[in-house]
């Protein structure tokens, strides 16, 4: 994928069809399959758990912001919104951008910036991602004054006029929120049936790290912390991502990729106000820093990503419940 300069960060659709890059340079690169055109004009693909293997061939791209300002981290919403990008750049802006199919004779996608907004505050947005599709187009962002911040767009239909339409701040100021994660509504139970986002936050002069799960309660338009977990953290979150399945007992498992390591938590009993329990399940070591970690789709194993170019694979022994290491891949050149 050629770009002006080495890509910073990266993001995928539900479908695993069409992704986004961003570069130091300020640069986004879309891509999509070939067979994926349709998607983009159908706004949405019927059976998701059987993504294309036809190669990445159309791509489009386009400049986040005219001072080159590094691109910190990249959202792409998924199908059923239409594929909206959201760059959140080191000036502290956040640019929204829609890739279409009806770039030209040939088909090829083109990317149009629909917004911008520049962070109140001043402060600048670490983390940013998109609510799940069978929520409305809002994108979260965690910033470096401890402040989630949600957009959505004025104009739902064109996802153009994006302003801030909500914030949640810990009981606790003066923090830097450093990741965040949705929990797929697909998963959705009758116990669990609102939106749930997790939450990192480190407090740099405590030297303090903790995990926020939230529970969002609509009928007041806010959201409640649920539980709040710095058992094992010794250094900021940097990536975290929840289970796509529900336990057979009903948890919601999260993983938290923490320097050199990540934290496997379980949640029982997740209501609007609170949990059962909540606990630490594993840990998984590794000889440098962990870049970001993903669950495969029955919720059974962790593939991590770490800063020596190796993806590793990860599962829990059945009978003592102990993550791990089951797999290495080959370093990447």
């Amino acid at each position: 994928m050629p770009t002006d300069a080495a890509p910073r960060c990266v993001a995928y659709d539900d479908t695993r069809t069409a992704c986004v890059v961003g570069t130091a340079a300020g640069e986004i690169v879309f891509r999509e399959r070939a067979s994926s055109a349709s998607a983009l004009d159908a706004a949405a693909v019927e059976d998701h758990s059987k993504p294309s293997a036809s190669p990445w061939t159309r791509q489009a791209s386009a400049r986040a912001a005219d001072d080159t300002s590094a691109i910190v981290d990249i959202a792409l919403s998924d199908a059923a919104h239409g594929r909206v990008i959201a760059a959140a750049t080191a000036s502290g802006e956040v640019s929204f951008w829609r890739a279409s199919a009806s770039g030209d004779s040939n088909g090829t996608p083109r990317v149009e910036r629909v917004g911008l907004v520049r962070v109140e505050g001043g402060a600048k947005a670490r983390c940013v991602a998109f609510a799940p599709s069978h929520d409305a187009l809002t994108l979260a962002a965690a910033c470096d004054d401890g402040v989630v911040r949600f957009y959505e767009p004025r104009e739902k239909l064109t996802a153009t006029a994006w302003e801030s339409t909500l914030e949640f701040e810990g009981k606790k100021p003066g923090g830097d929120a450093t990741a965040l994660a949705w929990r797929r509504s697909s998963e959705r139970t009758s116990a669990v049936n609102v939106p749930i986002l997790a939450v990192g936050t480190t407090w740099t002069s405590e030297a303090r790290h903790g995990v926020s799960v939230l529970a969002y309660d609509e009928k007041f338009r806010r959201w409640n912390v649920v539980t709040e977990m710095e058992d094992g953290l010794t250094t900021s979150a940097r990536h975290l991502a929840w289970s796509a399945t529900t336990t057979a007992r009903g948890a919601l498992n999260l993983v938290v990729a923490s320097g050199s390591k990540c934290l496997v938590y379980e949640f029982t009993g997740v209501v609007m106000r609170g949990v059962e329990d909540a606990k630490q399940i594993g840990r998984l070591d590794h000889p440098c820093e962990v870049n970001s970690a993903e669950w495969n789709a029955s919720g059974s194993v962790i593939a991590t990503a770490a800063a020596d170019g190796v993806v590793r694979l990860w599962s829990a022994n059945l009978k003592d419940g102990t993550w791990r290491e089951q797999t290495m891949g080959q370093t990447m050149q």
